[in-house]
């Protein structure tokens, strides 16, 4: 079972997940009329909310924009 890296920041977490030997895979929650691309140029912060073991080794984050 990975760490919980939950409320971590992403860089942060993917990090330690790698330096357990995991392989990270991430993907944002936004609302439905937002993009990644709207947060360009803003330096946010990504925290992770989500943690998920899709197989041997590999997770899933799923992250946050805070700004």
């Amino acid at each position: 079972m990975a760490p919980s890296v939950l409320a971590l920041k992403l860089d942060e977490a993917i990090s330690r997940l790698e330096a357990a030997g995991y392989t990270c895979e991430t993907k944002s929650l936004l609302p439905p009329r937002d993009s990644d691309d709207k947060f360009a140029g803003f330096h946010p912060r990504k925290y992770v909310v989500r943690q998920q073991e899709l197989s041997n080794k590999i997770v899933l984050l799923t992250f946050v924009y805070r700004i």
